[in-house]
């Protein structure tokens, strides 16, 4: 094709393109305000629908007190608490949830220790880094997500960026390939 034909050919395409946008948009639309009418064979055959909510099932009364296990414990309204252990023993029925635990409370704090040194990690306050890692390694000593070391890593590439540093957070990444944190030890020390 030469390039007078080329250039007609697109102005030709880009032509019919805007006069398709141009119908779509400006076309005028059906009125939507007036109710469509069935034709009077089909409304005078189909019933009319009837909606039918299903409603949850009602709860069944609490125990009374003779059928209840010795070792239960039981609330103000008669329903007993979910045993804490995963291999207790069920109570039969509905219950209220297990209360939280001190251990509960302790892996909420975890968390919200481990938020905190994110949030640290990505505003790149080493101070505050170094601070909720100590303390973090002070509070849970057992490390069991192993993210101390991590975060440590990431404190000296932010601190003191360089060789070290850098050799360090390669050595680190290697050997926590499972790791939630070596996306961020690539993210601030190796890339």
């Amino acid at each position: 094709m030469t390039p007078p034909a080329r250039r007609a050919a697109i102005a030709f395409t880009l032509l019919v393109a805007a006069g398709t946008a141009a119908w779509l948009l400006l076309r005028p639309e059906p009125p939507r305000d007036e109710p469509v009418e069935p034709p009077a064979e089909v409304a005078e055959t189909t019933p009319s629908p009837v909606v039918d909510t299903p409603r949850p099932p009602a709860l069944p009364p609490a125990p009374p007190p003779a059928a209840r296990k010795p070792d239960e414990v039981v609330t103000s309204d008669g329903l007993p608490i979910m045993p804490p252990g995963a291999n207790d023993p069920r109570p039969d029925g509905p219950v209220h949830p297990h209360p939280i635990t001190p251990q509960h409370q302790r892996i909420y704090r975890e968390n919200h220790l481990v938020g905190e040194l994110n949030g640290a990690m990505d505003v790149k306050d080493v101070p505050g880094l170094r601070r909720l890692l100590e303390e973090y390694r002070r509070d849970y000593p057992e490390d069991d997500n192993m993210l101390q070391d991590g975060y440590a890593v990431i404190a000296d590439c932010l601190e003191h960026p360089g060789e070290a540093a850098r050799a360090a957070a390669e050595r680190w990444a290697e050997t926590h390939r499972g790791s939630t944190l070596r996306r961020f030890v690539n993210r601030h020390c190796l890339e």
